[in-house]
């Protein structure tokens, strides 16, 4: 069972303050999480394949080297460059 108390002692150790209202709401939708779990729990999977992926293997090409494009070229046609760096706004 998952009561206030525990959920107190998870918050203090996830360094989170929940007030007596989230305390209540938490531990009630806690413990229906919980129940739902133990309701899969007691399914027999024992004969059904681990899922691996939702979708279908994607067909892989073969890793040949490959010529690349010259580095000065490229930076040649970048807009803004400083030496043999590329220069791009500053994002933050």
């Amino acid at each position: 069972m998952f009561d206030k108390e525990k959920l107190k002692h998870f918050a203090y150790l996830a360094k989170i303050t929940l007030t007596e209202e989230e305390l209540i709401k938490f531990s009630s939708q806690l413990q229906k999480i919980l129940a739902y779990v133990e309701k899969i729990n007691e399914l027999n999977l024992e004969e059904l394949e681990p899922l691996i992926s939702l979708s279908p293997a994607l067909p892989l090409r073969e890793d040949l080297p490959e010529e690349s494009q010259n580095t000065r070229e490229i930076i040649n046609n970048f807009p803004e460059k400083k030496d043999d760096y590329l220069v791009v706004p500053k994002i933050l």
